[in-house]
């Protein structure tokens, strides 16, 4: 099960295109929403009233990934009908259509991700690689795209949506090749005795604590995604300099997730993302307080190992403690919680704290938070024995 003794090659491709769409997407979405009109707070509504959709389909493609074990079909269903709906973008520049656009888009974009790393853990499992190692090149196709195509845009936006649909071709492609899971199913009468009991997982109190200090790190993230390229444009970034930004985010990531599970095994998950949240914290203050174009790039370097810390600990756990029947659903909540609520939350307020009090002053308040976090968790985990090393 999951021998992958031979590197898997068309999932490290799969990866690679992945996140070469997501950095076009996520990086210059709002900025072509800016070009045509919209306003902060607009975007924010947007934001928020498409994340309503995606809760509800998160939960519904995690339950049938777990039900069916059909994860790389499922996939594959994701792939297609994104590549269709990025392309309409093209017909509207009609806020209602768009907003309707961005609402369908994401409900089968977004919950590739957890149901993608699921897969890749059952892959890797009693192997050679590790997670780390192939969800690496997700991290080079992000950097490397949208770096080129910051250049490429030249300030004008509308190029975005065939770059996103050219990424999603590739990897409906290499998800063709990549090979069938042997899966270990639990016999007929033992699913039917425990289906109902996904939620008995919270039961695991360091899974519910993770889950919440994920949140909170989301919550950063995601005004910073959504709203920070807009500020960095006003203070002097183009579209060439925001690609570098992205870039600088994204090319620490390597050889952090490289390395985390070595590091992670060696000292614990508790010192690791104590460090991760206050170098969060540490970030988001400092993106606050610079104007300097350059200084924000570099500042951005702090983004690698706090990314790669929260992601590879978080799935890891999840990986090694929640029963394989519930496991893509907990994967899955978890990222409805930490990223897609928190976009929720903090879309609509997002654009109009941005609005009302600017990009800097928020970013103050994320930073503090963030800390608080950090120092709580560590306060709690620290005095706790098991299988985690504080």
């Amino acid at each position: 099960m999951g021998k992958a003794n031979h590197f898997p090659v068309p999932q490290f491709f799969t990866y690679v295109a992945y996140y070469s769409g997501q950095a076009v997407y996520n990086t210059y979405l709002n900025l072509y929403l800016t070009e045509i009109g919209f306003s902060a707070s607009q975007i924010g509504a947007i934001i928020s009233i498409s994340t309503i959709g995606v809760l509800a389909a998160q939960m519904f493609w995690g339950y049938a990934s777990d039900r069916t074990g059909r994860k790389a079909f499922i996939i594959r269903i994701l792939y297609g009908v994104s590549l269709g709906s990025i392309l309409m973008f093209y017909t509207t520049e009609s806020y209602g259509v768009i907003l309707c656009l961005v609402t369908i888009y994401s409900m089968f974009y977004v919950p590739i991700v957890p149901l993608n790393d699921n897969m890749t853990f059952e892959m890797m499992r009693g192997g050679k690689w590790d997670y780390g190692w192939i969800r690496a090149g997700g991290t080079v196709g992000y950097a490397v795209t949208v770096a080129l195509v910051g250049f490429m845009l030249k300030n004008h936006y509308s190029q975005i949506f065939i770059i996103v649909a050219v990424s999603l071709a590739v990897c409906l492609t290499c998800s063709l090749f990549i090979p069938k899971l042997e899966t270990a199913r639990k016999s007929e009468e033992e699913e039917r005795g425990e289906k109902n009991n996904f939620f008995s997982i919270f039961s695991d109190r360091l899974l519910v604590v993770l889950i919440i200090y994920y949140l909170v790190y989301g919550l950063g993230s995601n005004f910073y995604y959504s709203y920070y390229s807009i500020y960095f444009t006003e203070i002097g970034g183009t579209s060439a300099l925001v690609g570098i930004m992205m870039f600088a985010c994204s090319i620490m990531e390597v050889p952090c997730l490289i390395f985390m599970k070595k590091l992670e095994q060696k000292v614990g998950i508790g010192k690791i993302l104590f460090a991760a949240g206050m170098l969060t914290a540490l970030r988001w203050l400092l993106l606050g307080y610079l104007r300097n174009p350059i200084l924000i790039i570099v500042c951005n370097l702090l983004h690698g190992f706090s990314f790669s810390a929260f992601t590879c600990c978080m799935l890891g756990y999840i990986n090694r403690t929640v029963k394989y029947q519930f496991r893509t659903r907990a994967q899955v909540f978890n990222n409805v919680l930490s990223m897609v609520f928190s976009k929720f939350i903090f879309g609509y307020l997002g654009g109009l704290l941005y609005d009302g009090m600017g990009a800097p002053n928020v970013m103050y308040i994320l930073g503090a938070i963030t800390a608080l976090a950090a120092i709580v968790f560590y306060g709690w985990i620290r005095g706790r024995e098991g299988a985690v090393k504080a």
